[in-house]
Parts: structure tokens; sequence; C-alpha cells
């Protein structure tokens, strides 16, 4: 009895389901039938092509396709079926398409040029390997493998660091400027008695502040001179708070006496370039230039003492006034004492500016500076 009495309850539920479903449909039916006449209402009001974006058409495409063929004939009206086909197999050839990635070729992509660029700077610098490239190439933020810089080395002829070449002569010199001093002996003529008379002139340079430590002339360069200029040498570099451990000069026999051994005996090691290589001792054989062009070419000398008072002067004047470029338009003994070049530029207005000159040797050299207001 209960079992019937419970069919009969679903039975009595059945109509009112049906209804509510008919109910249903009906009501969907009427909407669609609505939206669809409203669309080709809309789509006749509408004239010329209609342009969609890619987001509206992979939209369109897949609410269509989810409808099934034969419905999306009978509901789409917008567009051609057979356009939300094409769109659907234009989808499906973007989403497998690597022409891009192909453009780029087979393999990992290149180095950007400007880390190839660090990578030679640093091999060029230092004599590293490649793993110790790597780890400051690391501390640059920049992540390289040890087989990729091998590949950058060989690629700009730059061999393994058994291989590669030691230090320069400017790379050298730089190092040791401080405790560097720079000597040669470059000849004058002068007027005597006896005519014109070979003069020679020993000067030292020290290669930090490029400051002429000596500069003395005679016309024997014997042995015991050379020697005493040796130890004269020491004392001024003493006075000067110069301590030098190098003594830089090439290979004149004048140099090679007791100038040498008086140096050797005071534990400075002398250096000599190589045979006819000027440019080894490139800063001695541009003051030689400077003294001569400047100064001495310009004057008629008569007698030692006539040429040795033109070079004290022309030696104040190069440690004392004139700005070199060397060590940034400095000058030597400003540079020693650790003054710098003031820039009243901007202090001091045009009109207020007043410059002075100081003359040397008959106006042959000129000192500027300004006056104090």
């Amino acid at each position: 009895m209960e079992s019937s009495g419970e069919g009969k309850l679903d039975w009595v539920g059945l109509p009112v389901i049906a209804t509510v479903a008919r109910l249903l449909c009906r009501e969907l039916t009427l909407q669609n039938g609505y939206l669809r006449l409203e669309n080709r209402i809309l789509k006749e009001k509408v004239s010329g092509r209609l342009h969609f974006t890619d987001e509206e058409r992979r939209s369109l495409a897949e609410a269509a396709l989810a409808m099934g063929r034969s419905l999306m004939k009978e509901v789409v009206s917008i567009v051609k079926p057979e356009t939300i086909l094409a769109w659907q197999r234009r989808l499906e050839q973007k989403k497998w398409d690597y022409s891009e990635r192909r453009g780029r070729g087979p393999g990992r992509p290149r180095t950007p040029d400007h880390i190839e660029a660090l990578v030679c700077r640093l091999a060029r610098e230092n004599l590293w390997g490649y793993q110790r490239l790597r780890g400051e190439l690391l501390k640059l933020d920049v992540v390289l493998s040890k087989g990729c810089i091998a590949d950058i080395l060989r690629r700009n002829g730059l061999p393994p660091t058994p291989q590669r070449a030691g230090l320069t002569w400017q790379q050298f010199l730089s190092r040791h400027a401080e405790i560097m001093l720079c000597a040669d002996i470059f000849t004058k003529e002068v007027w005597t008695l006896a005519g014109l008379t070979t003069a020679y002139v020993l000067f030292v340079l020290h290669l930090g502040t490029r400051r002429i430590v000596l500069a003395e002339a005679t016309f024997s360069p014997h042995g015991q001179w050379m020697g005493q200029m040796a130890r004269n040498l020491l004392m001024s570099c003493e006075d000067l708070e110069i301590t030098p451990r190098f003594v830089l000069h090439d290979r004149d026999k004048l140099l090679a006496w007791d100038f040498d051994a008086v140096l050797t005996g005071a534990e400075v090691k002398v250096v000599k370039t190589p045979f006819r290589a000027p440019d080894a001792n490139a800063h001695a054989e541009r003051w030689v230039r400077s003294v001569t062009e400047e100064c001495l070419d310009h004057l008629v000398l008569a007698g030692l003492g006539s040429l040795q008072r033109a070079l004290r002067i022309y030696q104040d004047f190069f440690n004392s006034h004139r700005p070199h470029q060397g060590i940034d338009n400095l000058i030597p003994e400003r540079r020693t004492t650790g003054e710098m070049l003031q820039n009243t530029a901007a202090a001091t207005p045009d009109e207020d500016l007043t410059v002075e000159c100081e003359q040397s040797l008959g106006g042959l050299l000129n000192s500027y500076y300004r006056k104090a207001a």
C-alpha cells in the first residue's frame, strides 16, 4: 500500500514538472525569437561591413561552435557560419604558430654586444682565466657560463690566460708612478771662447707629480760628476718627501757609471729601457721637447752658467706655474702638496676679473694669475 501510495505521488508530480518545463521553454523560445528579430533589424540598419577584434572573434566562435553546426546555421545571423569556422581555423593556426621563434635562428640567443665588450675589456686588462672572469661578472650581475666566456674570447682573438701578454710599459709606469723617477741626458750647444761646445744636461722627473727633481749641466759628464748627481738626487727626494724605488732611464753609457752604482747602493732599483725604444721613457723624452721648444731654442747661451741659469728658471716655471695634461691640468707643486686649483670663476663676477702676468726670461715664459681684489 505504501509503495502504491508513493507511486501515486510521483505520478501526481510529473504533470506539474512538465508544465513548468513547457512554460520555461516557451519563455526561452519567445526570448530567442525576439533577440533574433532584433538582431536582424539592427543588422539591416548597419551599412557596410562589420569589423571585429580578435577577442570578439574568439568569443563569437566559442559561443557558436558550442551550439553545433546545424543549430549554428539557424541562429547565427551577424556573420556566415563559414566565417565562424574560418575564425576557428585561424585561432588554431595562431596557437601553433612559432614563426617568431624560428626567426631568431636555432640555438640560444647571442650575447649582447655590450656584455661581450665588457668580457673582452676584463680579459685585456687582467691575467684572469675563465672562472675568474665569470666570478667578476657575477659581481656585476652578469651571468655567463665558462663556455660562453671562452667562445667570446675566441671570437675576439684573445687567447687563454697562460698565453695572454703581460704588462705593457704604460701599465707598469702608471702602477709605479708615485715611486718612479725618470732620468735622461740630452745635449745643448753653448757658446764659449772655444766656439760652440757641447753641454750635457742630466735631469730627473718624478713620474707621479711630473715634477723636475734635478736638472744640472756639465761639459764633462765623467763618473765622479755622475755619482755626485745621484747623491744630490737622493737628497732632493728626501727634502721633497719622495721615496723612490725605481729609476728608469735608457742604456746611455754615461748613466751606467757611478750614477747607477750610487742609486743601487741606496736600494733604488735601476730599470733600463729596451734597445731603441724611446717610447718606453716617453715622459722624459717629452720634457726634452718641452724645455728645448719653450726655452732653450729661443736663447743664445754663452757659457755653462748661462745654460744652468736658464734650466733653473725653466725648472721653477715647470714645477710651479705650468699646468700638465697628464695630471688633469694641475701644477706639479700643487699636486705634491695636495692643493687643488680653485674655481674662482663662478665666485668672481666678470666685471671684477683682473688677470696679471708673471714673466720670466724676458717674456719667454708667461704665467697668468688672478689679482686679489
